[in-house]
Parts: C-alpha cells; structure tokens; sequence
C-alpha cells in the first residue's frame, strides 16, 4: 500500500483509481468510513449496526450476511418511505441505508458494478438531499471528506 500513499487523492479519478487497488477487507473499512461521515443522517439501528460490522476486521461472515439482509431491508424501507412524500430528510436515510448496503454486500449481491463507488456516490446523495431539505446553498463537502479520509487509511 506504500504505493498508494505516495500520492495525495485531491480528485474522484484518482480516487476511483485508487478504492480500485484496495483489498476486499480494506475497501470494506473505508466504505464503511464514507458512511460513517454521513451517519448523523440516520437514526436507524440497522445501518450503523452494519456500519459497526464493517468497521470489524474480524467480522465473520455470516454475521456480515445478517447486517447485509437487515440493511437492504432498511434501505427497501426507506425508499419505501421517501418515494410516497418527497421528503428530502428521508431522501437522505435512504441513500446512507443505500451506502451501508454496498459496504457489507457479500460479492456479487450488490446491484452495482462497483459497490464501493455505489457507496461513495450514495454518501454525497445523502449530503446532497440533507443540503436540500435545510434549504442550505453550502456546497456539498462530502467529496472532499472521502479524499480525506482514503488520504488518512493510505497514511496509517
């Protein structure tokens, strides 16, 4: 990983480049990382639960299928419950469930090509909708939080 960390992420090409390069365990625990930048947006058990699994390094498998069944059924959930008022809260808890489901999705369970870009796009959604919903004109920081933290896990 010295490689890696010879260079400074600062854009989501190298970024992408780089969450490419990772092994399975790691790219789980800088998913998980990314998500746990936009968990303040969720008050549900299920996503940091899965959250706290992925953090573990010697998490088991099976208990990574179990976060991975009650996560998806979070993010069914919320889709569920965005989709029937437009609420731009509940726009957010669906893409930070959404995100957590990338990060323990077991291989080739995750609808995405690239779970961990899925998780990383479904974060700045979250950002994105929480932005909309206090009506705030900020930009969106959680690109530059991801290049913080990848730079950081590639330090350590």
């Amino acid at each position: 990983m010295t490689e890696l960390a010879a260079k400074k992420v600062s854009n989501d090409t190298e970024l992408r480049s780089v969450l490419k390069k990772l092994s399975v365990q790691d790219k789980r625990e800088v998913g998980a990382s990314f998500v746990s930048s936009v968990l303040f947006l969720t008050d549900d058990i299920r996503v940091s639960r899965a959250i706290r699994t992925a953090h573990d390094p010697v998490a088991l498998p099976e208990e990574l299928e179990d976060v991975f069944k009650a996560v998806k059924r979070a993010m069914i959930d919320s889709r569920t419950r965005c989709g029937a008022d437009c609420d731009w809260d509940d726009q957010a808890v669906h893409f930070v469930a959404r995100a957590a489901t990338a990060v323990v999705a077991p291989e080739g369970q995750c609808v995405a090509k690239d779970p961990l870009w899925q998780t990383v796009q479904s974060c700045r959604m979250a950002r994105n909708c929480a932005l909309i919903a206090k009506d705030d004109d900020s930009v969106n920081p959680e690109a530059q939080n991801q290049y913080d933290i990848i730079n950081k896990f590639l330090a350590d």
